[in-house]
């Protein structure tokens, strides 16, 4: 019986593994003054089609931001965040949402991250917008 037991949830470990299309190793969110760097490592990808970037800035209500290919299992990824500008507030939210072939999807841990906006930088943008 207790074999049986054992069996029966080795194989519902590896259907779970299975269905997850990816597994997350490592992931953070990273601030370059202005802009944000979030990098992150898999495990084992199967059945995997996209991730996608999310940011929010209340940590509640995500948006896309951008999409990254899969490269396969054991990777590296990176993504720059350039658009975080446009937004007033300094404090962001990140989360990857991990989407398989067959559509179904999970959502990573997520990060928080401050940056800081150069003010002449800012002030450079807010011309430039004037002039359009």
């Amino acid at each position: 019986m207790q074999r049986l037991a054992f069996i029966i949830a080795f194989l519902f470990g590896a259907a779970s593994v299975a269905l997850a299309g990816v597994e997350i190793i490592e992931f953070e969110a990273l601030s370059l003054g202005d802009r944000c760097q979030l990098v992150w490592r898999t495990a084992q990808e199967t059945n995997f089609e996209m991730f996608v970037v999310e940011r929010s800035s209340d940590g509640s209500r995500f948006l896309p931001v951008g999409t990254v290919e899969p490269q396969g299992s054991y990777s590296n990824y990176q993504y720059t965040d350039v658009s975080p500008l446009a937004q007033s507030s300094r404090v962001f939210f990140y989360r990857l949402k991990m989407l398989d072939k067959d559509q179904s999807f999970d959502y990573s841990v997520v990060r928080e991250v401050s940056l800081v906006f150069s003010a002449l930088r800012h002030t450079w943008g807010s011309i430039k917008a004037m002039f359009r």
